[in-house]
């Protein structure tokens, strides 16, 4: 059937096949769907963009096909559509309610009479998060909401009643520029790039997403976004395409962000707590693998940063462990978190900028810290090492101090108290301990602690002589375990621990080589007449007073006591004092100090020659 249109008809820049058609069966005064009928196709398939359909369109508009079809909005699946070349789902068009901008439809109204200068919708209108018009610089409105099946996308039918009110409709639309990603999705449409992130994604799945993250981050993670208007809607895109449009970078600063605000909540702290309505999206509302990119990010994001187990699913499918929290390795590995903490943060795995933050916000790598909880797991403080080595009080204590046993992490300070020794390094200890027996349990053997007695040497030298490989003869008690388990013979100890010999006499030494006794000997070198000096004894290892020989011989070549006197001449002390008294010949020091009388030897060597001549 062929169809004389009265007067010429021609696409506007921009218009909807839909809009074309509307207006062509307006020129018979006829809805679109009765003049498509009449005119043997579908007006529905002019809507979904079916090639046959578009061919009857140009026939009958005169309209080159080439011109309509680069045009026509493709249904090409059941909820995705072909525009452009970029793909929109259904839910990112606006087809039900019926948008425009008001200035446009009455400059296309300026022209007068002349069809060509109709008011027609255009395909922007139709992409839902395009809210602005470029050209006036005003939010679209809506122009109608009838919802009648058999007048749904007829442009001219539907907008016929408001063209009385488009001054009114012109006058109350937003005034406003286009925001960011109007601007951006404007490009796109024309070919030009946005970004490389936002490129990656179809243009419904870019748009979108800015526009979700936008509504999260002005009203909040739990933001209800049916109670949105088409303002707020515009103020979301602009504030989600910033943070969508440099990449993955900034959408992960913006998650962290959303984490910050639980920081010091001790509610829930997974991601659909912490991400709300966007996790709800991406996880329940919307299956469409355009969106997987976002998912992952997420996905890597959680895994690096929170504390969620092996295998555990987030939007849906399982992530691997990358983060403790000190709640989580608190129960993995069976640590009291508050010790715990107080472990990690020594061994600098957590921060100080942790420390107010609840056990389940606080994180840290769990993969460089793995061997570590390991060792923490199966740590001691030195209270229980004393026990699994099967130590007497203090030698737990001076193993450590002696370096035998060494913590994995140090205590002594405001954060730790205690030590924390690793069960392996303390059975390290006892592996080279007991790789030293050498000989059966034998009577004349003896336990380090006794033969520390009998060798007058500390327990900590015959533990590293053992260590040394410097004794021959270690033992092992079968009826004990670990450090009482270990014997030694004191006699081949004696010698390797003897201290070198000092030199020095003891006072006993003194009083023989003066010829006195002891209170006469201390005296003396109270009162600094016989120089002497404290020294450890090389064997009993205690502390004792000595002279040095050279010392003895200079004062006995010096002095000489009374009853030497007496002694080498024959003479009686009760006649020899006051003979020596009468010869002008007295004490050199005083006799109630030092409690004996001692002379010049040259005096005494004068006076005795005089006596013979």
């Amino acid at each position: 059937m062929q169809t004389i249109v009265p007067v010429p008809i021609t696409l506007g820049a921009d218009e909807s096949l839909a809009s074309l058609n509307s207006g062509l069966a307006s020129l018979f005064r006829r809805t679109a769907r009765t003049f498509c009928l009449d005119m043997a196709y579908s007006f529905q398939a002019i809507v979904d963009g079916e090639a046959a359909a578009i061919r009857r369109l140009a026939e009958l508009s005169r309209i080159d096909a080439a011109n309509l079809e680069a045009a026509a909005l493709v249904r090409v699946g059941e909820r995705q559509y072909r525009l452009g070349g970029e793909i929109f789902t259904r839910t990112s068009l606006s087809r039900r309610t019926l948008r425009g901008c008001p200035h446009c439809l009455l400059d296309d109204m300026a022209g007068g009479s002349v069809p060509e200068r109709r008011p027609y919708g255009r395909n922007a209108w139709l992409i839902a998060p395009l809210r602005t018009c470029p050209q006036h610089n005003c939010g679209l409105v809506e122009l109608s909401r009838d919802e009648t099946p058999g007048l749904m996308h007829d442009f001219a039918f539907l907008v016929k009643p408001v063209l009385p009110r488009l001054e009114q409709l012109a006058l109350q639309a937003p005034e406003r520029q286009p925001s960011a990603l109007e601007k951006a999705l404007g490009d796109r449409r024309l070919g030009r790039p946005i970004s490389p992130f936002l490129d990656s994604l179809p243009f419904y799945a870019g748009a979108r997403l800015c526009e979700i993250v936008g509504a999260v981050a002005k009203h909040g993670a739990q933001v209800r976004l049916e109670t949105l208007s088409e303002a707020d809607w515009y103020d979301a895109g602009a504030v989600g395409f910033a943070i969508a449009e440099p990449g993955e970078g900034s959408l992960r600063m913006f998650l962290s962000g959303l984490q910050d605000a639980f920081r010091y909540d001790r509610n829930g702290s997974g991601p659909k707590a912490m991400f709300g309505r966007l996790h709800d999206w991406l996880a329940h509302e919307t299956d469409d693998t355009a969106y997987d990119p976002i998912r992952d990010i997420i996905r890597r994001h959680v895994a690096e940063t929170m504390p969620i187990g092996d295998g555990e699913l987030v939007l849906g499918q399982a992530v691997e462990r990358k983060v403790h929290s000190v709640h989580s390795a608190s129960r993995e590995y069976g640590v009291h978190p508050k010790r715990l903490r107080k472990l990690l943060h020594a061994a600098g795995h957590i921060r100080e900028s942790s420390a107010k933050l609840s056990d389940e916000r606080t994180v840290f790598d769990a993969r460089a810290a793995q061997s570590f909880l390991e060792q923490v797991a199966d740590s001691l403080p030195l209270t229980q090492a004393r026990a699994y080595l099967n130590a007497p009080r203090p030698h737990e204590r001076l193993l450590f101090e002696a370096g035998f046993i060494r913590p994995m992490i140090l205590g002594g300070t405001e954060d730790l108290n205690h030590h924390a020794f690793a069960r392996s390094d303390l059975d390290a200890f006892l592996a080279r301990l007991m790789a030293r027996v050498s000989v059966e349990g034998e009577a004349d053997l003896v336990s380090i602690l006794q033969a520390a007695k009998k060798a007058n040497c500390s327990a900590m030298e015959i533990v590293g002589l053992i260590l040394d490989g410097r004794l021959v003869r270690v033992g092992r008690d079968a009826r004990t375990t670990g450090y009482l388990s270990v014997l030694v013979d004191p006699n081949e100890i004696k010698p390797l621990v003897r201290r070198p010999d000092h030199g020095g006499l003891s006072l006993r030494a003194v009083e023989k080589a003066l010829g006195t006794d002891t209170r006469v000997v201390k005296a003396l070198i109270a009162a600094g007449h016989l120089p002497a000096t404290r020294v450890i004894h090389p064997v009993k290892r205690n502390e004792q007073t000595v002279v040095l020989p050279s010392e003895v011989e200079i004062f006995a070549a010096r002095f000489v006591s009374l009853s030497t006197i007496a002694r080498e001449h024959g003479w009686a002390m009760r006649t020899l004092k006051p003979a020596l008294r009468q010869a002008g010949i007295v004490p050199c020091f005083d006799p109630g100090e030092v409690h004996a009388s001692f002379y010049e030897r040259d005096a005494i060597r004068v006076w005795t020659a005089s006596l013979h001549t």
